[in-house]
């Protein structure tokens, strides 16, 4: 037999060897428990943007049902302006009949 196939590793190197694998091992184990955590929080995750997407959705359709029943602050500001121009183009009308006769 040559020398290559008698050289055994020492129990140092077997030892090590075994450390290096267990520690592989562990770290393996530990990502693998972060991977399944991270699905966890993304899975809730995705429950909460579900939620917030659904009352969004709510909040609009309660907003265009308000928009049917109240009358938009820029929509009275302009009416309101057209019936102050109307008002005072009647009270110029009647200044002039006023005038016209005493």
């Amino acid at each position: 037999m040559s020398e290559d196939q008698n050289v055994k590793p020492s129990i140092f190197e077997r030892h090590l060897q075994t450390g290096i694998q267990l520690i592989l091992v562990a770290l393996l184990g530990w990502a693998g428990l972060k991977l399944v955590s991270l699905g966890e929080d993304n899975a809730v995750l995705r429950e909460r943007l579900i939620y917030q997407g659904d009352q969004i959705s709510s909040l609009r359709r309660d907003l265009r049902d308000w928009s049917n029943l109240y009358y938009r602050k820029t929509d009275a500001n302009r009416e309101i302006g057209a019936l102050q121009k109307d008002v005072q183009a009647l009270k110029q009308r009647v200044i002039i009949l006023e005038e016209h006769h005493p």
